[in-house]
C-alpha cells in the first residue's frame, strides 16, 4: 500500500481510481481466496479424520524435533510437507476461482497446439476466452480417483499429470498469481499463511464435518450455497 501511494503521490504513476482497483484486487486475491480455501480445507479435514490425524502427527513430529509445544514459526513451515499437500488437494477438489478469463492479443491456432488430435480451430485476436479451471482439476488426466480427496497424490510425482498446467489454482501463464517464481510473494505467501493457520488449528482442535452435504454456488468465488456446519472439539 505504501508503494502504491508513493507511486501515486511522488511519481504520478497511478490515479485514485487505479489505486482503489489495486487495493480491491489485493483484498480479493490476497484475503478472500485464502479464507475460502481454509474453509473448504476444514470441511475436507473434518470429513476425512485419517487425513486430519496424519497432518496432526506430522505437526507433532516437527514440534518435538524443534522444541516442544510452541507457536508455529517460519522455519517450521518447510517441514510441514503433508499439510501443504492437504491444501493443494483441497484447492484441486474445491477450486475457489473456478473460471479464468483471458483476452487474446493475437490469433491462436489450436491445430498447432493439438497436432496429434487433428483439430483445426483458430481463436481470433480480440476474443475473450474462458478457462474452466474447476473442470480442469476434475479431468481424467488426474487418474481414476480424480473425484476423491487424496493429499498423498502430491507426494508421489508419478500420480500427478505430466503437464504442470493441469493445476491452475493460482492461474497459469504470465498473468498467474505473482510469486509463482518469486519466493515469499503471492502464491508462496498464501501457502505460508494458510499452513500457519491450519497448523495452529489442528494443533489444538479436532474438526468434524461432512463434505458430501455441501451445496456449491458461484459468487465471484466458489462458496457453500447456504453455509455449512463444522464442529470443533478441543484436543485432550
Amino acid at each position: 500500500m505504501d508503494l502504491l501511494l508513493e507511486l501515486s503521490v511522488e511519481k504520478g504513476v497511478f490515479n485514485d481510481r487505479e489505486i482503489r482497483e489495486h487495493v480491491d484486487t489485493m483484498i480479493v486475491g490476497g484475503h478472500d481466496t485464502s479464507a475460502n480455501v481454509l474453509m473448504f480445507t476444514m470441511i475436507l479435514l473434518g470429513s476425512h479424520p485419517e487425513v486430519q490425524e496424519k497432518a496432526y502427527a506430522e505437526y507433532f513430529r516437527v514440534q518435538e524435533v524443534l522444541g516442544g509445544d510452541r507457536d508455529v514459526e517460519k522455519t517450521d513451515l518447510s517441514q510441514l510437507v503433508y499439510l501443504e499437500a492437504v491444501l493443494k488437494e483441497s484447492m484441486r477438489v474445491f477450486t475457489i476461482v473456478p473460471v479464468l478469463a483471458r483476452k487474446l492479443d493475437r490469433d491462436v491456432k489450436l491445430s498447432e497446439l493439438n497436432q496429434s488430435k487433428g483439430e483445426n480451430y483458430t481463436l481470433s485476436a480480440g476474443r475473450t476466452c474462458f478457462l474452466f479451471v474447476f473442470g480442469l482439476h476434475k479431468h481424467p488426466i488426474w487418474g481414476p480417483d480424480v473425484n476423491e480427496f487424496i493429499p498423498e497424490r502430491w507426494l508421489e510425482p508419478g500420480r500427478l499429470p505430466d503437464n504442470p498446467n493441469a493445476f491452475a489454482a493460482f492461474s497459469v501463464g504470465r498473468r498467474q498469481c505473482i510469486g509463482e517464481s518469486t519466493p515469499y510473494l503471492g502464491k508462496a505467501y498464501a501457502l505460508m499463511s494458510m499452513k500457519t493457520t491450519l497448523a495452529h488449528l489442528i494443533r489444538r482442535y479436532k474438526i468434524k464435518a461432512d463434505h458430501t452435504k455441501v451445496r456449491l454456488k458461484l459468487d465471484v468465488m466458489l462458496k457453500p450455497d447456504s453455509g455449512h456446519c463444522v464442529s470443533i472439539e478441543r484436543r485432550t
